[in-house]
C-alpha cells in the first residue's frame, strides 16, 4: 500500500497504465493506492462498474479505467493490477471511489507550462477525460480529469 500525502503541491501527478498506455492523476485526488483485492459484483451496474470493495470499513465503488476509457472490453487481472482510491466532492458529501488500473508508475512534477490543453482530435479516449496534457521526458501523457470519469448522474444509471 501507498498512502498520498494530500498537502503535496498540485504540480505532482501520478502516473499509471491503462491497456499498455500512461496516464496521469493529480495526486491532490488521491488518498491512497492499494493492492486489487475482493469485489463483489453489483446486478444492473454499467460495464465499467466492477462492483465494490470493503477498504479499512468503508465499502467504496469500484470503477474500471480500461473499460470507462472504451481502452478495453473487460478487466485484465495481473499482478500488478491497483486501485487508486480518489474522494469524489459533492454537493452534499465527499464519498470514496477505487479506480482500476493496470499499473501505477510513478509521481512526477509536472510544470504548469509543461501543460498543454487536450486535443480537439487524435486521441484514443474522449476529450471530456482528458483535463490536460502533460510533458514528462520529452512524452505526452494525457492528465485525466477525475470529475468527468465520475460522473455519478450518469454512472447511477441502470445498465442496458
Amino acid at each position: 500500500m501507498i498512502d498520498i500525502n494530500q498537502n503535496n503541491n498540485d504540480q505532482q501527478f501520478l502516473t499509471f497504465y491503462i491497456a499498455g498506455e500512461i496516464y496521469a492523476l493529480s495526486v491532490l485526488y488521491i488518498k491512497e493506492i492499494i493492492e486489487y483485492s475482493v469485489v463483489t459484483k453489483v446486478p444492473l451496474m454499467k460495464k465499467c462498474i466492477s462492483g465494490i470493495t470493503n477498504i479499512r470499513g468503508n465499502v467504496i465503488p469500484l470503477i474500471d479505467l480500461g473499460v470507462r476509457l472504451d481502452l478495453a472490453q473487460e478487466l485484465n487481472l495481473n499482478k500488478r493490477t491497483s486501485i487508486i482510491v480518489i474522494e469524489k466532492e459533492d454537493e452534499v458529501e465527499n464519498f470514496l471511489v477505487g479506480l482500476i488500473v493496470d499499473e501505477v508508475n510513478e509521481v512526477y512534477d509536472i510544470c504548469t507550462k509543461e501543460q498543454e490543453d487536450a486535443p480537439t482530435f487524435g486521441s484514443k479516449i474522449k476529450k471530456e477525460f482528458i483535463e490536460h496534457i502533460g510533458k514528462i521526458n520529452n512524452k505526452f501523457i494525457p492528465i485525466l480529469n477525475p470529475s468527468k470519469l465520475i460522473d455519478v448522474e450518469e454512472l447511477s444509471q441502470i445498465s442496458n
